[in-house]
Order: C-alpha cells, then sequence, then structure tokens
C-alpha cells in the first residue's frame, strides 16, 4: 500500500517510507477503532482511500489538510456505519 500512498501524494524517493508506513498503520488502527475490519483489506479500494486521505491530512497534502480530515472522517465514519465493514 506504501507504493500507492506514495504515487498519490506525488512522492518517487524512498525517503519518508518509515514515516508514511508508521501513518498507515496508525490509520488502520483508527479504522479498527470505529470498528471498520481491516484485516485482510488492504486492498479494497475505500480501505486505500481512507489511507490516502489520512496521509494527506498528516502531510497537509497541498495545504489543505482541513480538507483531507473532514474527507477522511467522513469516509471512516461512513465505513463504521457499513455493515459489509463491521469487525
Amino acid at each position: 500500500m506504501i507504493e500507492q500512498i506514495k504515487l498519490s501524494m506525488r512522492i518517487s524517493h524512498d525517503k519518508l517510507d518509515n514515516d508514511i508506513d508508521a501513518n498507515i498503520n496508525a490509520c488502520l488502527r483508527d479504522l479498527t477503532r470505529v470498528g471498520v475490519a481491516t484485516d485482510g483489506k488492504e486492498n479494497d479500494p475505500l480501505i486505500v482511500k481512507s489511507v490516502e486521505l489520512y496521509c494527506k491530512w498528516q502531510y497537509n497534502y497541498d495545504g489543505s489538510s482541513d480538507r483531507y480530515e473532514r474527507a477522511y472522517t467522513a469516509l471512516r465514519d461512513s465505513l463504521s456505519l457499513c455493515g459489509d465493514y463491521n469487525a
């Protein structure tokens, strides 16, 4: 998933890989915290989009951290209410 996130943020080097990986794991834990099942769903488009939005929020991508935070929170909350994603 790290390569997908780097591509979405137009990062072509490996210098931030450890930090990006930590943010990916933090996002997955946050999703789990609200009841979203993430085990085995690392390739699910909505889980990947959640991680992308979370990382863009954390890195203030394009100076729009507020926008990405709202988008992440809305998607996270929607997934937590969806039966297909309940843990």
